[in-house]
């Protein structure tokens, strides 16, 4: 995604702040392993060698076969060796003639210098350092441990990202403060896209549109990009158009994301010709996004499931060249599709190959339902089951 300007409410002056690590540069070495170019390597070592990022620099060599520059990586090293003892002596210093809040400022200034330079593993040491020195608030270690989060994302580390977030919610919910609250939601939310977890993502990302503080994690249109795209497929109809569509917060930045305005709209108003075309663009932005990547195809698809149910239910039967027409594809194509998630159970409808009709099958809510209730109790006896034969045993 482009660079986008923030209208967050509160997003001016938290990005005043430094956080580290950054996650733009996160997010242009995962472009760049997508489509490497002379240019956005040359992008990412001017910015690597800018900040002296020593231990960065060996993991985008040894990652992308860059040759490594041995006497540059020598003299980044020799620099991160130099302040890491300077901000020790900081630190020492703080014990021997500050006070408390001094010497937990000197271990902050540690943990961020070493997220800052890429040392994964010194940035976790140093967090865990905050959250196991005694005496300090709740919401010090909450930012010790967001830290470790931003962390974790910025080095994909998925395992330890959830860990961490399972112990900022504890920490949290004994006395967390709103602001703390509000940017951990944030980093849940990034955490949930990266598993999958999108229905899950779209409640906090939707409560957190008004409220966005977390310039470290993403851009404001980025969070509303996520915001709207887990949404489509999250919210009902009204609901989309209540919350999504007219929602002053995502019109502000909206027109700033290519393709996703129409994207909504046009599912919306049910211009289905315009939403294949806009899905086209959008599954690009979904390739490019480092969060989202992984994820395309299964998003891509179920938008493609939303659209043929809405365009469904509105007919008890319909041709294959009307539905076809509609969507602005040929025959052929909205055949396979529909043969291909009827067969799997997506969507509630036949197709009469003879006439080319499809007929809808809309589901009896309370069979429905009945079935759901079987296949639980079935599961719930296999359960049953397995613990009595263990508990023999």
């Amino acid at each position: 995604m482009a660079e986008l300007v923030s209208d967050a409410p509160g997003a001016a002056e938290k990005s005043k702040e430094t956080f580290e690590p950054p996650m733009s540069l996160a997010q242009s070495v995962f472009r760049h392993g997508r489509n490497p170019t002379p240019a956005s390597e040359k992008e990412i070592l001017d910015l690597v060698t800018q900040r002296q990022m020593a231990p960065y620099y060996a993991r985008v060599c040894a990652a992308f076969g860059i040759s490594k520059d041995e006497s540059l990586y020598a003299k980044m090293a020799d620099a991160n060796a130099a302040e890491i003892a300077a901000l020790a002596a900081k630190k020492e210093d703080a014990e021997a003639n500050q006070g408390d809040m001094e010497v937990l400022d000197a271990l902050f200034d540690a943990a961020k210098y070493h997220a800052r330079i890429g040392d994964r593993d010194g940035a976790y040491a140093a967090c865990d350092v905050i959250v196991d020195r005694p005496k300090i608030s709740t919401g010090k270690r909450i930012d010790a441990v967001m830290l470790k989060i931003r962390v974790a994302l910025f080095f994909d580390d998925v395992g330890n990202a959830k860990k961490q977030l399972e112990d900022a919610r504890r920490l949290a919910a004994d006395g967390g403060d709103w602001d703390r609250n509000n940017r951990l939601s944030a980093y849940e939310s990034a955490y949930l896209i990266v598993t999958r977890d999108l229905k899950g993502a779209a409640k906090k990302l939707l409560g957190g549109v008004a409220t966005f503080t977390c310039v470290e994690l993403c851009t404001y249109p980025e969070f509303v990009f996520y915001a709207v795209v887990t949404n489509v497929l999250a919210l009902p109809r009204p609901d989309l158009k209540k919350r999504i569509i007219d929602s002053p917060e995502v019109l502000q930045v909206i027109k700033q994301i290519p393709h996703l305005s129409t994207l909504v709209e046009s599912l919306y108003n049910c211009e289905y010709s315009v939403y294949f075309a806009s899905l086209l663009e959008i599954e690009k932005v979904l390739l490019d996004d480092r969060y989202f990547s992984q994820h395309t195809r299964y998003v891509i698809r179920e938008l493609r499931v939303l659209v043929y149910t809405q365009f469904l239910d509105a007919y008890k039967t319909v041709t294959l060249s009307s539905m076809a027409a509609a969507f602005g594809v040929s025959v052929e194509f909205i055949d396979g599709e529909l043969a291909r998630f009827i067969s799997c159970g997506r969507l509630n409808a036949k197709v009469d190959k003879v006439d080319n009709v499809v007929h809808t099958t809309r589901a009896d809510l309370k069979s429905k339902k009945y079935q759901e209730i079987i296949k639980s109790g079935d599961v719930l006896l296999n359960r049953i089951q397995q613990l009595a034969r263990v508990v023999s045993i």
